[in-house]
């Protein structure tokens, strides 16, 4: 009994130094790849460094402006704009140089204005997602691609391919897999019209929707350039003062939003034969 013990002893002494030693090894091919990683860290240029810093960069521009969204941009926007013209008020009083000026009117053209690139790019961004958003989705594409068929679609018997009826058709095999019955199927058909008017409806939408797109795109140009016509004739101190006085008259900015309303509500209807700056006289008309 003593001998048996003793040799179940040794195994498993000789069982616990084979586990360490397995366990030494994973430490050891783990230390190698983590200096195996540094190295290949180390070997990276400062152009490659560069190049990932800027995309880093962009990426979280993008992250930024995709956030700049309720209530919380709103206050934000209002506090940096107010922040600007606090530092043009102060600039005006020191009287400030041209060059300083303009330094601060170009961030404050670029982040307020209209035609500025913060605003373009959110414009632009809105304008991608309402498109995603406009395209059907792939159940609903399903729908509309089989109610929009011949009647050959449903009634042929041939099983050459899936443009065709039966058993083993698109519309054979889904109708199958659902286990609709002929009667489902019948009612289903009924509903081919209005899946056609959709899909033109559709069509039309995301064509008005590209047009739409278009048409900002050309007013955003067309108002930046004739602002910056009209900034030629003004010194960088005339634009800061003009902008302070904007800011600082809230009573007379009330009234003129006001008077923008019934100007806005004209503006649905396009005036026949009117052509916008930057547009072409053969432009579809909404």
């Amino acid at each position: 009994r003593r001998g048996r013990r003793g040799r179940r002893g040794r195994r498993g002494r000789r069982g616990e130094g084979g586990g360490a030693m397995e366990d030494g090894a994973k430490r050891q091919r783990k230390a190698d790849a983590g200096r195996d990683n540094s190295r290949k860290r180390k070997k990276e240029t400062p152009d490659e460094l560069e190049k990932r810093v800027n995309a880093l960069e962009s990426e979280n521009l993008q992250l930024r402006l995709q956030l700049k969204v309720g209530k919380e941009t709103v206050q934000r926007d209002a506090q940096e704009k107010s922040e600007i013209t606090v530092q043009l008020d102060e600039m005006i009083q020191r009287q400030a140089s041209d060059s300083e000026l303009q330094t601060v009117l170009e961030t404050y053209v670029k982040k307020f204005s209209d035609y500025g690139a913060v605003r373009t790019d959110s414009i632009r961004r809105h304008m991608e997602q309402l498109e995603r958003l406009l395209l059907p989705t792939q159940v609903t594409k399903m729908c509309m691609w089989s109610l929009h068929q011949e009647d050959e679609f449903y009634e042929s018997t041939s099983e050459q391919n899936m443009g065709t009826g039966g058993k083993n058709s698109i519309w054979g095999i889904v109708m199958n897999e659902i286990g609709a019955s002929e009667e489902q199927k019948e009612k289903i058909k009924e509903h081919r019209n209005d899946a056609r008017l959709m899909a033109k409806d559709l069509r039309f939408t995301l064509r008005e929707c590209d047009d739409l797109k278009r048409r900002m795109e050309r007013k955003n140009q067309a108002l930046g350039e004739e602002m910056k016509e009209l900034q030629k004739i003004l010194t960088p101190a005339q634009l800061a003062k003009f902008i302070l006085w904007v800011n600082k008259n809230p009573a007379s900015m009330a009234m003129l939003d006001k008077l923008w309303s019934p100007i806005d509500e004209l503006s649905k209807e396009r005036t026949p034969g009117r052509v916008l700056p930057g547009e072409s006289s053969t432009s579809t008309a909404p």
